[in-house]
């Protein structure tokens, strides 16, 4: 924050000291040369139809699992799942690349929410399942009674309560996809399809003598996701107890 106030000469001779004089036009022009409003939007549309992804399809996939009189089949499904969390990322990743090219998808907006709900659907099933598990079944029986379906008893009934849950998997799946640099470099080779993460690496490249633009391109993007986090963040530590612990 220091150092995207100051003017260039300032910045490259003494980055650790106080400001002597603030230079707020470098977030004008930092946010000019990124073309900010265009990768915002792609990590926004990115990240948020892949939270949306991860929270629907994981909900679902925990609720059959945590309550269905299948046991076994679905403690086998549930173990499939976990094997996602188990797996080092760096093992799967030359074969997922291979994956998304074959299938063309590189250079996609909708390839990166695939690969991420993907990547970051057994840790909120896990999450989910533990949290569902600790709900009393009685709750399941009154909705029944009451002539909801399965679908209605997941949406107004159960959808609500798992609220820290969600919280969590919102917060620490947004943090995660929002900063994640190493996939959309390998797969977004546009520059129209760049995320912040990306612009940020060739802004700084492009600006090599140019410090405190760098820097206010910096604070421009953690904006965003803090503020996010803020929001949500009291519920992170309720969430991951009660899906962790409770199952």
């Amino acid at each position: 924050l220091m150092v995207s106030v100051k003017s260039t000469k300032e910045a490259l001779v003494s980055p650790n000291s106080f400001p002597t004089e603030i230079h707020w036009e470098n977030f004008v022009l930092a946010w000019q040369k990124m073309d900010f409003v265009a990768v915002f939007f792609n990590s926004v549309v990115i990240t948020g139809l892949s939270l949306v992804g991860i929270i629907l399809l994981s909900g679902l996939a925990a609720y059959i699992i945590a309550w269905s009189k299948h046991t076994k089949f679905y403690n086998f499904i549930y173990l499939f799942f976990l094997c996602g969390i188990m797996i080092p990322f760096y093992t799967s990743l030359v074969p997922m690349v291979k994956q998304m090219t074959s299938l063309g998808l590189t250079n996609s907006r909708i390839g990166m929410v695939l690969y991420y709900c993907g990547r970051n659907m057994p840790m909120a099933v896990f999450l989910y399942t533990g949290f569902i598990r600790g709900i009393k079944g009685e709750i399941l029986e009154a909705g029944r009674m009451d002539g909801a379906n399965l679908l209605q008893l997941y949406w107004r009934v159960l959808f609500p309560i798992m609220k820290p849950t969600t919280s969590t998997i919102l917060v620490l799946d947004a943090l995660s996809l929002w900063n994640d640099f190493l996939f959309p470099r390998i797969m977004l080779s546009k520059k129209s399809l760049r995320t912040v993460t990306l612009a940020q690496f060739f802004f700084r490249t492009e600006n090599s003598n140019k410090w405190e633009l760098a820097f206010a391109a910096y604070v421009l993007t953690i904006i965003p996701i803090m503020i996010f986090y803020f929001v949500f963040q009291k519920n992170i530590v309720k969430g991951v107890s009660a899906g962790a612990v409770k199952g």
